[in-house]
């Protein structure tokens, strides 16, 4: 990871915020959800699953980035989804 990687703009964060804050107002999602908070978390699961297929890109099948990607989206979910 370079410094300018480290000096991003949180812009992803604050498009998934915007779906998360979409997510709320249509009770899909819970409403004690924090947009802003569950914004940097999936940004952080997104770029911590990349960092780490690329670390090990050698040595896994393709398909690990998806796959790891959607366990930790479904992990997420199954915490924020509001419940019927």
């Amino acid at each position: 990871m370079t410094t300018a990687d480290s000096m991003e703009e949180p812009y992803v964060a604050e498009l998934f915020a915007k779906i998360i804050e979409d997510g709320r107002d249509s009770g899909e999602l819970r409403e004690d959800v924090c947009p802003r908070q569950a914004g940097n978390v999936l940004r952080d699961i997104y770029l911590g699953a990349l960092y780490r297929w690329f670390r090990e890109a050698d040595a896994e099948p393709d398909g690990r980035l998806r796959q790891e990607l959607l366990q930790a989206l479904e992990l997420l979910l199954s915490g924020i989804t509001a419940r019927g």
